[in-house]
């Protein structure tokens, strides 16, 4: 290379090092300042998702005070400390300034603004000292109008571990929250309660859900089976006495000598008055057909089933007698005599309470409510349902008419609670009572407006059926994994109950 092409390569040379020189210059403080306005933008971002949850939880509780009567001076001054110490533990040198509150009379939203700022730290390098950002939330306080109905378990596990009195207890709760004692009885909250064991009793109201047949005295046995087989699921009432009764058989020993178990008798179709027999005259069950998981109106062709007690009027003597009883007596014994059925006329005492804000009159059925028998889940689901309906309307009392589907500002949810499976059903029905309960959780959820299902097993065993993906029947029912709840203790059994009662008073954010 000669002298003169050397100098060139190196004058060359100089000027590229130079050249990428002036470029670092440029570009370095520029990439190390969009490098820290990316870090300080992400950090900006976390203290405004901070700030966003402190004032959420400030117009929350904010609505609360305002729910409780609390003033709109009192409120705002309450929701401006709360969410302005809340800032300042935040850090980081945040500062905002005071939150603006805002109440809508007409909506009844409560409405908070915060303005707040944000120091930098290498955004500094090119003059930008600070990030501003504006956070808003907003609440209701208005409860709107809710219609609740329980649903309680009193079959005769509930006696066991003193649950009962814990449901009580957990019960009074939910009634609490739902009905403060600083809150107007105006109508806006009302709640139902329906009870089940292997029954449920349908109370003063049993006239107006089954159907009637009055019959005249019966020409011979004959005709006795051919109304029991015709009219067993209705109320059949004595055309000469008024008072309505059951079939039963009553038979007489042939064999001679001592009479056992498959010794021959001759059967005769009977009367019994229930005001005779200590039975309970307004048991009902299931409705079966095709109205079987609707909320029809009872009318002729959806009847609910009048729970009279069954007999077996098969030809073998051996399934009619129980050798452990007279069998002159034994229509009028218990509810599993032999052949006899009397179990779906002997539910519990405590029928329906349609919707009602006289926390009182719950308090008190609640108090009152005893177990014993079996657990017949999906009577509870479909009294819950029918308390809510406006389908039933004409059945209850006019002030306890539920609300229109869909109305506005209207809410319905429906609370069951058990403490084990759902285990029995009558005899006519064609599907079991997990299948019903499931049909019936089906079809309430299907509804133009829904009504929320939550559901709360109270040490439940883990043993219990469960559909073909594995859940339990109150995992089914509810509305989502959210509304179903579970309590091993007292405690949690209240928990739950309360925890519920507060979702329903429905205090929701409107970002």
């Amino acid at each position: 290379m000669t002298h003169a092409a050397r100098n060139r390569k190196r004058t060359f040379s100089n000027a590229e090092g130079g050249n990428v020189a002036m470029l670092s210059a440029v570009l370095i403080p520029g990439i190390l300042a969009l490098a820290g306005v990316a870090i300080d933008t992400q950090n900006t971002l976390r203290q405004k998702s901070k700030v966003q949850a402190s004032l959420d939880s400030a117009v929350l509780a904010g609505a609360l005070q305002r729910q409780r009567g609390m003033t709109e001076t009192a409120v705002r001054a309450d929701v401006q400390q709360y969410a302005g110490s809340m800032f300042a533990e935040q850090g980081g040198g945040l500062t905002c300034a005071p939150v603006t509150v805002t109440f809508n009379a007409e909506s009844q939203d409560i409405a908070g603004t915060v303005r707040c700022e944000q120091p930098t730290y290498l955004s500094q390098l090119i003059g930008q000292d600070e990030m501003a950002f504006t956070v808003n939330a907003t609440s209701t306080y208005g409860i709107g109008l809710v219609d609740v109905a329980f649903v309680f378990d009193v079959s005769g596990s509930m006696n066991d571990a003193g649950r009962l009195p814990k449901l009580k207890t957990a019960a009074a709760a939910a009634f609490d929250e739902l009905l403060p004692e600083d809150r107007a009885r105006d109508g806006s909250v009302r709640l139902a309660i329906t009870s089940y064991n292997h029954s449920l009793n349908a109370g003063p109201y049993i006239n107006a859900v089954t159907d009637t047949r009055t019959l005249s005295a019966d020409g011979s046995n004959t005709a006795a089976r051919s109304n029991y087989d015709a009219y067993n699921d209705e109320r059949m009432i004595d055309a000469a006495t008024g008072k309505r009764f059951f079939y039963f058989q009553r038979g007489t020993c042939t064999s001679g000598g001592s009479c056992g178990r498959t010794s021959s008798y001759t059967w005769n179709t009977r009367r019994y008055e229930f005001e005779d027999t200590g039975l309970r005259d307004s048991c009902v069950y299931e409705r079966t057909g095709a109205q079987a998981a609707t909320d029809a109106a009872p009318a002729s062709g959806r009847w609910i089933g009048a729970g009279n007690p069954r007999w077996n009027f098969s030809a073998s003597s051996t399934n009619k007698y129980d050798g452990s009883k007279n069998v002159e007596n034994s229509g009028a014994t218990g509810y599993g005599v032999g052949a006899y059925e009397g179990r779906h006329g002997t539910c519990q005492a405590s029928g329906p309470v349609p919707l009602t804000d006289d926390k009182d009159a719950l308090n008190a059925h609640v108090n009152g409510l005893v177990a014993e028998g079996g657990t017949a889940g999906h009577l509870g689901i479909a009294w819950g349902w029918y308390l809510l309906s406006p389908n039933w309307s004409g059945i209850w009392p006019e002030e306890s008419a539920p609300r229109l589907y869909g109305a506005e500002r209207t809410s319905k949810f429906l609370i069951l609670m058990t403490d084990g499976d759902f285990n029995i059903q009558h005899p006519t029905a064609s599907r079991n009572s997990f299948q019903q309960s499931m049909d019936l959780c089906d079809q309430m959820k299907m509804l133009p407006s829904n009504i929320q299902i939550f559901t709360v097993g109270f040490q439940v065993p883990s043993g219990v059926q469960r559909t073909g993906d594995g859940r339990t029947i109150l995992e089914y029912c509810a509305t989502s994994p959210g509304h179903a709840f579970s309590a091993d203790n007292g405690e949690e059994l209240t928990e739950a109950y309360r925890t519920i009662a507060r979702t329903i008073s429905d205090l929701r954010l409107k970002h």
